[in-house]
């Protein structure tokens, strides 16, 4: 487990102090995926890099497996950093190395114990790219040496995987195949996976949980049901502007489906028996990573509208009276 208590870091330039974290507070259970969400300069890249201790924080500890990090340790900082990949924005690759030698590198590096060449062949394979170890990455896709930078930071079995816009260089279908990647490893591996992005798309396809961060602090901190179906911050409700059905109607009711309710007739059974009128508005579908979730937005009309909205409520299906 990684645990972060009280985390600042500030930075001063011509005597005047920014403050890129303040006062962060967050644990990261083993084997879980969680995303880190958030807008340019909200703090996630200076979080990530105080977790892989790549920089020290001004304020607080890191903690991990019951250990503090201190950055006065070099040889523990390594060591800690052998468990830890890195899977970078921009690849990082390293031009003039083929694939093989780009996966070995790592190896080389934490002189690793047994035979490097299974473990890099074990790498390719698990990533799609036994038949490209021979190139060089200018002669790759971007998705292609995306799964090389993959292949690299799993090269020493590191408990944490660390992605830090991993995908965002990448186009839309791209992207959708290294995050079903980066599924299928953490079923195969149980790696703990913490994700960076400004994309909404990203932690809806891949995380359980979701971090919200805004101007250096944690302004949200749930499981990735609940960002969609009830954000809190108002960060978190502008990242989901897109997902959301706009409109000033009045009487507008937001009904929230999960996967175990959406075949039944919960809504004609409600409308029969308090015999309300119901104008349907829009509806929508949301397939997160283990669950689906459905949105309809209605209107309800009727003496019974309070009584309708609570026999749905008994029925599992969220009400939310519904304005933009």
């Amino acid at each position: 487990m990684i645990e972060l208590k009280a985390i600042s870091k500030n930075y001063t330039h011509n005597k005047q102090t920014f403050h890129a974290l303040s006062d962060v507070h967050l644990s990261i259970q083993d084997g879980e995926i969680l995303g880190i969400l958030g807008y340019s300069g909200a703090g996630k890249s200076t979080l990530v890099r105080i977790i892989n201790g790549l920089i020290e924080p001004t304020h607080g500890t890191v903690t991990i497996d019951g250990y503090v990090l201190d950055m006065q340790k070099q040889k523990a900082i390594d060591r800690m950093r052998h468990s830890i990949g890195m899977i970078f924005q921009h690849f990082n690759l390293v031009h003039a190395m083929t694939v093989y030698d780009n996966i070995k590198l790592p190896l080389d590096i934490a002189k690793y114990p047994s035979d490097k060449e299974t473990r890099i062949l074990e790498l390719l394979d698990l990533v799609g790219l036994t038949d490209k170890k021979n190139m060089y990455p200018k002669s790759l896709s971007g998705g292609e040496r995306q799964r090389v930078g993959i292949a690299r930071a799993l090269a020493n079995h590191p408990k944490v995987l660390l992605c830090d816009e991993a995908t965002s260089a990448l186009d839309q279908k791209t992207s959708n195949d290294i995050l079903n990647l980066l599924k299928i490893i953490h079923e195969k591996t149980k790696v703990t996976i913490v994700f960076i992005t400004h994309q909404i798309e990203v932690v809806k396809a891949l995380c359980d949980r979701v971090v919200v961060m805004d101007g250096g602090r944690i302004v949200e901190d749930t499981p990735i049901k609940e960002l969609f179906v009830n954000p809190k911050s108002e960060v978190s409700k502008s990242l989901l502007q897109a997902f959301k059905y706009e409109t000033t109607e009045p009487h507008v009711y937001e009904l929230v489906y999960n996967h175990k309710n959406s075949d039944d007739t919960i809504l004609s059974d409600c409308i029969k028996q308090f015999h309300i009128d119901v104008n349907i508005k829009y509806a929508k579908t949301l397939e997160l990573k283990s669950e689906t979730i459905g949105f309809l937005y209605v209107q309800f009309f009727g003496k019974q509208t309070d009584e309708a909205i609570a026999y749905l409520r008994a029925h599992q299906v969220e009400v939310n009276p519904y304005a933009i």
